[in-house]
């Protein structure tokens, strides 16, 4: 044999298996930030308007003229601290026209904090494509669909994020051993929200399976002695009686449903068997690591675990008064992510598969998640309602939308949304008190046979501050826009469209979302509903009384 011939054997033989593992992690490197990229593009095409509890905490911190009521940060609302978040808030309101997208975005940027730390803990014994493996599944846990409600609903993600993120950062400076950081920062966590508090408890147990110092053991613990004194210090309002009766089985149920929530959805049962896996994994690897020391490389994924259980319990206390069904609710939905991640990495202790193995839990976590996904973005098209109900100032719809009246001087004084100049009922020339000539207005009847044309009132009689709503089908096709009009044709009202009615779209074979939803100013009566397609005004004449 020629040395040609030989060369050419000797490549033909060599180990494709490196070629592969090399392929193989570029691949999984390529899956990390997809899920990032598509929580920002959720966070972007949520509504400029925010959402429920952002309204009362902004009023309850800010004064009229707009500036920021710092006595007011050492409240309590609903039993979790807002000194970090309110704030945050009134710096939304005062730089960012309090659009609920910046907080959307400011959240998946918390979240990537998260991500970068986990990152930063994975221990030494995940390498090379295990290693990837596990980092495309924490990016595909923690930007999961599930958590839709932190990128598009931005209030109520930051204000968990503004505990959860500390108290995970606090966790990492643990496992390394930096008690006082980690304390610093479980601190912040503690001004933020009350899902930080357990961290005290975290922390000094990192330190005992880490062999620490007895001081790094005993100095979280009287911290967060400390932290639950002065938690209980300031005054609270009477709290209603529970509506159902409460036993052992519903506390235990609402916490194990809030920690497998992400792997069943809206299926309470599901959840509960995914939820109890998860927590008996997690108390395993706890009384081992208690009895022999045996998880020092992990002390800090134990930890976390540890933090996420005691917050599901926290849950499982506060809100099994409701129903055990309560532990599916999305703003849960990070405290089963992290109980999740934390599962993940500790499981590959007892595992060889890690790959499959993670890629199962991320991506089911992340179809899964779709349910909550869906009912959050089910509250977008409704949002315009309430900045036209703020224009108009119309207080019984505001209050409706659980928002608050009180919070119209602050937002107009901060010149906030929807008192801005890019503030539209998107109806081309249309705005709050323009008239219009009725005699081009053209009539949308009510449903015929299967006319594609056709709409409807259907909450009686177009009045002001009510809540009013119907659908408009044009062609087949939605509405682009809403408005009302009173007696001497001015706009005094507008709304939102592109409601989903999956019902209309039965009657018409045209679109599913041919809902609209509409209010106008108070004091109007017997107004009428336009709405516009393309170039054309259309006034609806069927109203339904009801």
């Amino acid at each position: 044999m020629s040395v040609a011939e030989a060369e050419q054997t000797e490549e033909r033989t060599e180990d494709p298996q490196p070629r592969r593992r090399v392929s193989s992690r570029l691949l999984l490197w390529a899956v990390v930030p997809i899920p990032a990229l598509l929580a920002i593009a959720e966070a972007l095409r949520s509504p400029r308007m925010n959402f429920n509890d952002y309204w009362t905490i902004l009023a309850k911190v800010t004064w009229p003229d707009g500036s920021l009521r710092s006595g007011q940060l050492f409240d309590l609302y609903n039993e979790h601290p807002i000194t970090l978040v309110g704030p945050l808030f009134w710096l939304d309101a005062k730089f960012f026209h309090a659009y609920n997208y910046v907080l959307g975005l400011f959240n998946v940027l918390l979240v990537a904090v998260i991500f970068v730390v986990l990152v930063r803990m994975l221990p030494a014994r995940l390498t090379g494509t295990a290693r990837v493996a596990v980092i495309a599944g924490l990016s595909l846990l923690l930007f999961s669909s599930a958590a839709l409600e932190f990128f598009g609903m931005g209030m109520s993600g930051l204000h968990w994020l503004v505990g959860l993120v500390p108290a995970v950062v606090a966790v990492y400076f643990a496992q390394r051993g930096q008690t006082v950081l980690a304390a610093v920062f479980a601190a912040i966590g503690c001004f933020g929200h009350g899902s930080a508090f357990p961290v005290w408890v975290a922390l000094a147990l990192i330190a005992w399976l880490r062999r620490d110092r007895l001081w790094q053991v005993l100095l979280p613990i009287g911290l967060g002695v400390v932290t639950i004194v002065l938690w209980l210090l300031p005054a609270r309002p009477p709290s209603y009686p529970a509506p159902t009766l409460l036993g052992a089985d519903t506390i235990l149920g609402t916490t194990v449903a809030t920690l497998g929530q992400v792997f069943a959805a809206r299926s309470t049962d599901l959840a509960f068997v995914a939820g109890t896996i998860i927590a008996a994994f997690i108390a395993f690897v706890v009384v081992k690591g208690l009895r022999d020391r045996s998880t020092v490389d992990d002390a800090g994924w134990v930890g976390l675990a540890v933090l996420v259980v005691l917050v599901a319990v926290m849950v499982g206390i506060s809100r099994a008064k409701f129903n055990t069904g309560e532990g599916l609710t999305p703003r849960y939905a990070m405290i089963a992510l992290l109980g999740a991640a934390a599962f993940l990495v500790l499981v590959t202790r007892f595992r060889r598969q890690v790959v499959p193995l993670t890629l199962l839990m991320g991506v089911t976590t992340y179809a899964v998640g779709s349910a909550h996904a869906t009912d959050v973005r089910a509250n977008y098209p409704q949002q315009p309602m309430l900045a036209v109900a703020m224009r108009v100032e119309a207080p019984s719809v505001i209050e409706n939308m659980n928002s608050t009246k009180a919070v119209l001087p602050i937002l107009r004084s901060l010149k906030a949304y929807p008192f801005t100049d890019d503030f539209t009922l998107g109806c081309g020339k249309y705005e709050l008190g323009s008239l219009v000539d009725m005699s081009q207005v053209a009539e949308l009847p009510g449903p015929v046979g299967s006319s594609k044309t056709a709409g409807a009132v259907e909450t009686g009689p177009v009045t002001g501050d009510t809540k009013m709503f119907g659908w408009a089908v044009i062609d087949g096709h939605a509405a682009d826009c809403v408005m009302v009009v009173d007696g001497g044709s001015v706009v005094v009202g507008g709304g939102a469209v592109g409601v989903p009615r999956p019902d209309v779209a039965e009657t018409t074979h045209g679109t599913g979302r041919a809902g609209w939803h509409a209010v106008a100013k108070p004091g109007v009566q017997d107004a009428k509903v336009l709405v516009r397609s393309g170039e054309r005004l259309y006034r609806i004449s069927l109203v339904i009384k009801v």
